[in-house]
């Protein structure tokens, strides 16, 4: 691995992501923000502009500058600035944001050599747990044959119409192909080949959830072609680009101790999501449509308390009279150009924000939904009607769901 080459590459798909993406960042005045504790609810929105303002000064050293000291000092700045605008608010622990942060830190306390080990190690473990999360009924049954379908329509074949057995046996070859990718970049006589496929299956990627197929977000694109470069320089040219910056001793650093520490961790904590201490993302479950969530209905008669950028999301709900939805994931694509973070937790916060900051008291209704069983994709499923039942689930939950106040009344 080239250190600069890759340092520089991860800067200016960083500064990209963050530019798509920006409107998640800074302090809004109508999707709500859930801190993850709830002592940083009063924060003011002065921290999110220093902590904006920290992360692009720290994004154009670690780009342009040649001293050690300077960049790895901008890593360091870079990982606190955006570990706290996420804790800030939940929305913005994207997965791209994550893996970031966790490259920043590893970059900013190791040699070349270990930097190179553990970012390949997290990347290996993004592989695996993903292709995991998607041998799910939901995936098989949604998604992947929406995937599949998407991608045979550039040939001219509508997989659609396909016996509904045939699009899971074929949804079933993505999922398969990216553990595949994962266990052969782990091993290093097959890495190579692996780091070609990995390439292959990213642009496979980029076809079918680009402006050609469905058109996703631009962060989604982004990190994708990130993937891509970062197939390329970590494992694809690992065996010609020998690392000889490293220190001739073995004995690890200080800082890579903390480094190894912190992707053992990242690497063993997606194995704790089934049981409840891992969120989805932070379990890299990627395009894996199990995730807890919450279906939001406003009452009719309190319409016109919403902002209008509220009501246009509304949609008539088909069997419930009186009660028009507001589709959480729309309003995050719309408003914000980020897919709605997938928990319960994060989505009950914004209709509790809602409720209270609009007065709506009885005039809402949230149904609460488990992640689906594996197998056979069914969902735990109840209803809370209005504030104060909403209240009431604070307690199921460790991490906050309480909001920050809107930027206005700071």
């Amino acid at each position: 691995m080239q250190p600069n080459q890759f340092r520089r590459i991860w800067a200016g798909f960083g500064g990209l992501l963050f530019l798509v993406t920006w409107r998640l960042w800074i302090p809004q005045a109508t999707f709500p923000q859930i801190p993850f504790v709830a002592a940083l609810v009063n924060t003011p929105r002065y921290v999110d502009w220093l902590a904006i303002l920290a992360i692009t000064a720290a994004l154009l050293l670690i780009g342009f500058s040649t001293a050690d000291r300077v960049w790895r000092i901008a890593m360091v700045m870079f990982a606190v600035a955006a570990t706290l605008l996420v804790l800030l608010n939940q929305h913005r622990f994207q997965p791209w944001t994550y893996q970031f942060v966790i490259f920043a830190v590893i970059m900013a306390g190791c040699r070349d050599k270990s930097a190179l080990r553990l970012m390949r190690w997290v990347t290996v473990s993004i592989y695996i747990y993903s292709a995991v999360s998607k041998f799910d009924y939901q995936f098989l049954h949604s998604l992947g044959p929406q995937f599949v379908a998407t991608l045979t329509s550039f040939i001219g074949i509508r997989s659609a119409d396909w016996r509904e057995h045939s699009q899971v046996a074929i949804a079933v070859l993505l999922p398969l192909t990216e553990l595949l990718v994962g266990i052969g970049l782990l091993v290093p006589r097959t890495r190579q080949a692996a780091a070609y496929v990995a390439i292959g299956l990213h642009t496979l990627l980029l076809l079918i959830l680009g402006p050609w197929g469905l058109s996703h977000q631009p962060g989604v694109l982004v990190w994708n072609l990130f993937f891509i470069a970062q197939a390329w320089v970590l494992f694809g040219r690992c065996e010609r680009d020998a690392v000889t910056t490293q220190s001739a001793t073995r004995e690890l650093t200080r800082g890579e101790m903390l480094s190894y520490l912190l992707a053992g961790i990242v690497i063993v904590l997606p194995a704790s999501e089934p049981l409840g201490y891992c969120d989805h993302w932070a379990a890299w479950e990627l395009y894996s449509p199990r995730s807890s969530r919450a279906q939001v209905a406003i009452h009719e008669s309190v319409v016109d308390r919403l902002p209008t950028e509220i009501q246009e999301q509304l949609s008539p709900a088909i069997d419930r009279d009186d009660w028009q939805q507001l589709p959480l994931d729309r309003w995050s694509l719309d408003s914000l150009s980020v897919p709605i973070y997938p928990e319960d937790r994060f989505q009950i916060g914004v209709a509790l924000a809602l409720a209270e900051r609009y007065d709506l008291r009885l005039a809402i209704l949230v149904t609460r939904q488990s992640a689906s069983d594996r197998w056979t994709g069914e969902r735990a499923t109840h209803s809370f009607v209005g504030h104060d039942q909403l209240t009431t689930l604070r307690s199921d939950f460790l991490l906050s769901i309480d909001a920050r106040p809107i930027w206005s009344e700071d």
